[in-house]
């Protein structure tokens, strides 16, 4: 996707408007509150808090920036696993794999056998396009990826399970193409943690699906997508660079887009499968985005504030041998 790259100081120095004049209505008062909540981490010095300005930095300014900012993780990814299994050797199958950018990653890091399945046949062409023979790019379902019986070392899913629409019978099928003793490694934010909505590039502020339904969330992301003022996330844009409709009235794609998944159900659906559960760490808030994390983190362990003080969830699992 092509798009005109705007610096930070561009995003801020822009003038913004008090009320956004559009074609979309704002219902009911929980609304008029969001709205007025955007407003004030937009328009106010409570900017400096923004979701999109202190978590995500530039990352929405570009389709480069994007891929560049997930790139930049993997070396974290690769500590992570690496205390699990090597997978140097393996046969690596990512789950959600988009364009291969993750994966591709890897393979300049080890060397081994690379498959990558997504559900999305437009982000697998481009994938194929980029990367040619060096992955093998499969199209998964919902329910099954088209790979052999106990074929695989490995599969991994990085930020891909909450949108899993049926999480029990796809990680059945992972069971399947693992070989005996093979390893599958998840990476994900649960629903409640400050992102869970993934809606952070034009609501502002944390955890706003804590305090409003996604109706409410929807409805005002949509007025404010509507604002001459508001600057469209670079996936928002065509291969032209012309903004998409408002993707934010297609409420019927973002409840399907998300399964809400929160620590306790996921939990609760391990207890249901044939894995082993080999290892499982909360990830909290680190770095210069929350300057109050080491407080948050103690915290965290409080029963009722663990599902909201949390970044992500890494969790191993295990296919018991024969």
């Amino acid at each position: 996707m092509k798009q005109q790259t705007l610096n930070s100081a561009d995003v801020e120095s822009r003038p913004r408007a008090s009320k956004p004049s559009n074609s979309i209505t704002i219902h009911g008062f929980s609304a008029h509150v969001c709205l007025t909540a955007c407003q004030l981490f937009i328009q106010t010095p409570l900017r400096k808090l923004s979701l999109r300005n202190r978590a995500t930095g530039n990352r929405f300014e570009s389709m480069k920036n994007y891929v560049a900012e997930r790139v930049s993780n993997v070396d974290r990814y690769e500590r992570m696993f690496s205390r699990i299994v090597n997978l140097q050797g393996k046969t690596v199958l990512e789950l959600g794999c988009s364009r291969g950018y993750l994966l591709n990653a890897f393979l300049e890091r080890r060397s081994f056998s690379a498959i990558g399945a997504d559900i999305d046949p437009d982000c697998l062409a481009r994938a194929r396009a980029l990367h040619g023979d060096r992955i093998k790019f499969v199209r998964s379902t919902a329910t099954s990826i088209p790979v052999p019986d106990n074929s695989v070392d490995v599969v991994y899913s990085i930020d891909t399970f909450e949108h899993l629409s049926r999480p029990h019978a796809i990680l059945t099928d992972v069971h399947r193409i693992l070989k005996p003793g093979g390893h599958f490694l998840v990476h994900f934010g649960p629903w409640y943690n400050p992102y869970g909505a993934h809606l952070e590039d034009i609501i502002p502020f944390p955890w706003p699906h804590v305090f409003f339904s996604m109706d409410t969330l929807l409805n005002v992301a949509a007025y404010l997508y509507e604002s001459p003022d508001y600057i469209p996330a670079c996936y928002w844009h065509d291969d032209n660079g012309n903004r998409r409709p408002n993707p934010y009235l297609d409420r019927e794609m973002w409840h399907e887009y998300l399964n809400h998944v929160t620590i306790r159900k996921f939990k609760k659906l391990l207890r249901t499968l044939p894995f082993e559960t080999i290892h499982f760490q909360r990830i909290g808030f680190e770095g210069n985005s929350y300057r109050v994390a080491t407080l948050l983190n103690a915290f965290s362990g409080i029963p009722v504030l663990e599902e909201l003080l949390i970044s992500f969830i890494f969790c191993a699992l295990r296919k018991r041998s024969l």
